[in-house]
C-alpha cells in the first residue's frame, strides 16, 4: 500500500470548520459601525477665490452671498458629486465639491448651456425654475 500525505487541514470535514465560531467586535470595528451609521457632514457652500471677479480663473461665481450660496446648494439637483441650481438672476450654477473636512461646496456659473446634464435641466424644468421654453433653449445651447 502506498503512503499518501496529509496536511492536517479540512481532515474529515472537506474543509469546514468544526465547532461553534464566535464572533467578536472589537473597540476599533464599534468605532468604523458607528462612523458609518452616523449621518454625513451635510454640504457646506464655502466660496473659493478663484472664481472672483478679476481673477482670470474658469467663470465667474455670481452668488453674492453665503447665505444665498447655501440656501442653493440646499435645494440644488445633484448629479454625481456636482449639484446645479439657478439664481435669482437665471444664471445656472455649478457646484464642486472641495474635498475638504467640513464637506465644502464651491460654485461657479456654468458658462457653456451644453455641458448641463439633461437630467438637470429635465429637472429644473420640472421644479419649475425653468420654463419649457428656457429648457428647450439650454438644451439647444442657445441661453
Amino acid at each position: 500500500m502506498a503512503a499518501t500525505s496529509d496536511s492536517g487541514l479540512g481532515h474529515g470535514t472537506n474543509g469546514s470548520p468544526q465547532g461553534n465560531v464566535e464572533e467578536i467586535t472589537y473597540p476599533s470595528q464599534e468605532a468604523a459601525n458607528e462612523s458609518t451609521n452616523a449621518t454625513p457632514n451635510p454640504p457646506k457652500y464655502v466660496p473659493t477665490p478663484k472664481h472672483e471677479p478679476g481673477h482670470n480663473y474658469g467663470s465667474v461665481n455670481p452668488i453674492k452671498s453665503i447665505d444665498e450660496g447655501q440656501k442653493l446648494l440646499d435645494n440644488g439637483i445633484h448629479d454625481g458629486k456636482q449639484v446645479y441650481n439657478i439664481t435669482d438672476k437665471g444664471v445656472i450654477v455649478k457646484f464642486q465639491p472641495d474635498k475638504t473636512p467640513n464637506n465644502g461646496y464651491h460654485a461657479y456659473k456654468v458658462s457653456k448651456p451644453r455641458d448641463i446634464p439633461p437630467s438637470v435641466l429635465k429637472a429644473l424644468r420640472d421644479s419649475g425654475k425653468i420654463s419649457p421654453t428656457d429648457y428647450n433653449k439650454f438644451r439647444k445651447g442657445k441661453k
